[in-house]
Order: structure tokens, then C-alpha cells, then sequence
């Protein structure tokens, strides 16, 4: 899946002349939390809604209501806005967007297409993309095995789950620590399939049952 399936487009955005007070109100009007920052067509910087909290004036402040709104017209976006913006194109693989916001702790990625800001995805985005992708689904079976470490295993489980009855709504690969050592984890989602007998022919072929959850 490409970014382009799932990101927002038409983002709303401020210029780097905008108010804090103006941003401010635009994150809470509109639900927001990211906010790409645009001058002359060209993406210069992003306001969070964490950036807002940050410059907000403490609840405890003894200023007057006018002296507060007059405070936060006077403070631009140039002043508080990140300058340097990790993005994303709409062709760029959805797992890597998740990668880039997990490896430099963001929420969001603005999405440029020949230089110009065309969308932005965020971490709900990409949340709701995965649930999709593995098709969760409460009638569904989870089950998460060990797959035996020997050419043909998995073919082997994919065919035992037919003949169980079940059908592979999705499957997820990964690798964890079994036993002190990394091996493969195998998650499916199925469907229509018998539990016990499937757990017993799967154990009964060298792989792990770690859990099943119907």
C-alpha cells in the first residue's frame, strides 16, 4: 500500500507571517495536529499542536485577556515552527513512512509531489491502514506460532489450515527471541477453521503454537 491510498489531501496549512494565535485556533477548530507551514508554494516548516502547548502561555499567567490576545498575535509562526521536515512522496511505501515517524519520534509526514505539498499522513492514518491490511475482525481466529526452521514449513501450515476448513484472512511475519534464540513468528488471521484439530496437526508437524485466540 502507497501513501497515496491513505494520506489527507488538501492539508490545512499557515504561513511562517501567521500568529501562534491563529495556528492556536486552527488546531482546535479543525482537530488537528499538524499544521505544514507554506511559503511561495514551498513547504518550509511544520507546527504541532505539541509546539502550541509548548508556547502557550502558563493557565497561572496574571495577564489580562486583551493583554493575552494581543501576546499570541504578536508571536509568528517563523518563531515557533520546525524547519526541518521529514516528508514523504505519495508513492513512498506506507511502511516506510511508519518507519521514518517511528525512527524520529513524529506524528506526521507532509507529502510533497514535484515540491509541492499535495497530503499529509499521520500516525491514525497508518494505525488504520494496518488494521485494515490484516483484516481484523472479531469472529476472525488469531493464531501465532513458531514456524519449524526448514525449507517448505510454511507451505505446510498454509496447507494444514485448508484442510482444517480455515481460510487466511492475513498473515504477518516477524521475528522474536523463542526459546534464546531469534526465530520466526508467524500471526494469522483465519477464518472457518477448527481450532483444536489445527493446533494438534501443527504441533504434531515441529512448529510452536504459542497462542490462539478465536
Amino acid at each position: 500500500m502507497l501513501v497515496e491510498k491513505r494520506m489527507k489531501h488538501d492539508p490545512v496549512t499557515v504561513s511562517p507571517e501567521d500568529s501562534f494565535r491563529h495556528a492556536m485556533t486552527l488546531i482546535r477548530q479543525k482537530g488537528i495536529r499538524h499544521l505544514p507551514v507554506v511559503e511561495a508554494g514551498q513547504l518550509v516548516g511544520i507546527v504541532t499542536d505539541r509546539d502550541i502547548r509548548q508556547t502557550s502561555p502558563s493557565p497561572a499567567t496574571s495577564l489580562e485577556i486583551h493583554e493575552l490576545h494581543y501576546l499570541l498575535e504578536r508571536v509568528k509562526i517563523r518563531e515557533i515552527m520546525t524547519r526541518k521536515v521529514y516528508t514523504v512522496t505519495p508513492e513512498t511505501p506506507i511502511e516506510e513512512a511508519a518507519r521514518l515517524m517511528l525512527e524520529h519520534k513524529i506524528g506526521g509526514l507532509p507529502v510533497l509531489q514535484a515540491g509541492r505539498l499535495v497530503g499529509i499522513i499521520t500516525e491514525t492514518d497508518i494505525l488504520r491502514a494496518f488494521v485494515e491490511v490484516i483484516g481484523i475482525q472479531q469472529e476472525q481466529t488469531r493464531l501465532e506460532l513458531v514456524l519449524e526452521d526448514r525449507p517448505g514449513a510454511f507451505l505446510e501450515v498454509c496447507q494444514t489450515i485448508q484442510e482444517q476448513g480455515g481460510d487466511i484472512v492475513s498473515v504477518v511475519s516477524a521475528t522474536a527471541s523463542h526459546r534464546d534464540e531469534e526465530r520466526k513468528v508467524l500471526i494469522f488471521r483465519l477464518e472457518g477453521v477448527q481450532v483444536d484439530p489445527l493446533v494438534q496437526r501443527l504441533e504434531a508437524g515441529g512448529h510452536t503454537v504459542l497462542s490462539v485466540l478465536s
